[in-house]
């Protein structure tokens, strides 16, 4: 979650950085947004179908990008708030999302209002359920289920330092651990007021980014929530180029090896490559025109084609008049 002020529209420009196994991918867009949706988040179900959050619209949309000029119906009108943040599958087909009152200028919910919700496609139409408040946190970025207990969400706390739990079952919150690793570097834009950003689950382990720090890490959780061990830092994005901005993650990891890929959505305008417990060079590719501002990456699900498919959010660019544009969907075909 970031976003960085772009004046009109920034000329074509696609590089890959670095040596990739799999390939050069291909870009291509997806989805187009109006002006003004800031969309932050994604998630896949195993239909293929996309899920994608907006921070300033309550609105959770789908999106089919198996077919020709999909379009993004509205799925949920989310109430008493201004947009979605974070969205993780907890179990198939079952996501739980964070809604608030957002300050977009400042990346901050007001007090009190970030809300934990489910949404059910297992039933028809979807079930939505309220879980609980939040009050004591002003921002809960990236979402992840606990690696093993299914009954657990994980949320990281840009703001604070800190990874939150939150039981599904009972709607109890409380903060799981937090560290200086965990925190930002400062109040300003430009990613010094996020620290630990976006989250993924997978083994044992919670991967994450830390915007302002520069790095990709992991740490290990029991089955409580609580941290085991240190931190261990993956990556620093300085290595990618001086201005790369890490983001949200999709990993492509091996959960009983820990040995795979990790693919960040990174500003203001690329897709990293990071090898994940084996060595290499990040793989950097940028693109001017179709990647703008990427918020959060996901790998399709379901056909062969779509699993090897990394979809990325953009958070889009705004235009001299301070109007959002270009904000949607792409493709990245392996």
């Amino acid at each position: 979650m970031k976003l960085s002020p772009c004046i009109g529209l920034i000329a074509s420009a696609c590089a890959v950085l670095g040596t990739s196994t799999s390939g050069t991918p291909g870009i291509r867009n997806i989805f187009t947004f109006p002006k003004n949706h800031f969309i932050e988040n994604i998630a896949v179900r195993a239909n293929s179908k996309l899920l994608v959050t907006s921070m300033s619209v309550p609105d959770l949309f789908s999106i089919d990008p198996t077919i020709p000029n999909p379009t993004a119906p509205i799925v949920h009108t989310f109430p008493n708030c201004t947009g979605i943040a974070g969205i993780a599958e907890v179990i198939p087909d079952l996501f739980a999302l964070v809604t608030g009152t957002w300050d977009l200028a400042n990346t901050r919910a007001a007090l009190g209002s970030l809300h934990v919700w489910t949404i059910d496609f297992n039933q028809s139409p979807p079930f939505t359920k309220f879980i609980t408040v939040v009050a004591n946190s002003t921002i809960l970025n990236g979402l992840a289920r606990h690696p093993t207990n299914p009954t657990l969400l994980m949320a990281a706390d840009s703001a604070a330092g800190s990874v939150w739990r939150i039981n599904l079952l009972t709607g109890s919150s409380s903060v799981a651990f937090s560290s200086p690793l965990l925190e930002p570097t400062g109040t300003a834009m430009e990613g010094l007021h996020l620290g630990i950003n976006g989250l993924r689950s997978l083994g044992a382990y919670l991967y994450f980014t830390n915007s302002a720090q520069k790095f990709f890490g992991k740490v290990a959780v029991d089955f409580f929530g609580n941290k085991i061990g240190n931190i261990q830092v993956i990556s620093n994005s300085t290595a990618a180029g001086a201005n790369v901005v890490y983001d949200d993650i999709a990993l492509d990891v091996n959960p009983i090896t820990g040995k795979g890929e990790a693919w960040i959505a990174s500003h203001p305008d690329y897709a990293v490559k990071v090898p994940v417990g084996i060595s290499g060079a990040q793989t950097v590719v940028k693109n001017a025109t179709l990647l703008l501002n990427p918020t959060s990456a996901a790998f399709g699900r379901g056909s062969a084609k779509e699993r090897k498919t990394l979809y990325v959010t953009n958070g889009g660019e705004f235009t001299p008049e301070f109007d959002l544009i270009n904000e949607g969907v792409v493709a990245l075909d392996f």
